[in-house]
């Protein structure tokens, strides 16, 4: 039997693998726009080609649970499974990838036998490098975290996030160029 549309739902339940290749070859585009749009704010074109093949996977392991009437019930229901499973791999990212400072972890001592004043001032600096990090994505923070703070190199970071060496370095550049922006700011008294 030859698989169209008029089939291939259908034949996707009964678990024929034409059905397969023919809904990726008609929604890949849709599930690539979601994918990719959601996953944007983490930056790793890897990440989003990981997420489409995972829905694909899904959608095929799924097929049976699909209960709707026409192709514009599928569509809608690939749309729901994309969406939900991009907002996973987003919410799984930014977790592996987030590192914040704990509450409470802040105060830090400047040096042992500190006067009172130079613990203020170290104080207060370490909450304005909070602010200021805190001001950036939560995957550019954590690179720049990663870079400036761990000593880690460019490739180090692209290894462990999943990203191109050259994706690392573009977020290290627009991070710094961020961060003399809002430092600018500062000190002209705008934050």
């Amino acid at each position: 039997m030859k698989i169209g549309r008029e089939n291939y739902i259908r034949r996707l339940k009964k678990g024929k693998e034409d059905a397969l290749e023919f809904i990726m070859e008609e929604y890949l585009p849709l599930v690539k726009g979601i994918a990719s749009q959601v996953l944007r704010p983490v930056g790793s074109r890897e990440l989003v080609e990981e997420c489409i093949s995972d829905i694909f996977l899904s959608l095929w392991h799924h097929a049976k649970k699909f209960r709707g009437e026409n192709e514009n019930d599928f569509r809608k229901w690939v749309c729901a499974i994309a969406k939900y499973k991009s907002i996973d791999y987003y919410r799984k990212e930014i977790k592996r990838t987030e590192i914040l400072f704990p509450e409470g972890e802040s105060d830090y001592t400047s040096s042992p036998g500190a006067s009172a004043e130079a613990q203020a001032i170290f104080n207060e600096g370490t909450r304005e490098l909070e602010k200021l990090l805190n001001s950036l994505s939560s995957a550019d923070r954590s690179i720049l975290i990663m870079k400036f703070f761990w000593g880690m190199t460019s490739e180090e970071i692209s290894k462990k996030l999943g990203m191109t060496k050259s994706a690392v370095d573009n977020r290290i550049y627009r991070g710094k160029k961020q961060l003399v922006n809002e430092v600018t700011q500062l000190e002209a008294g705008g934050l």
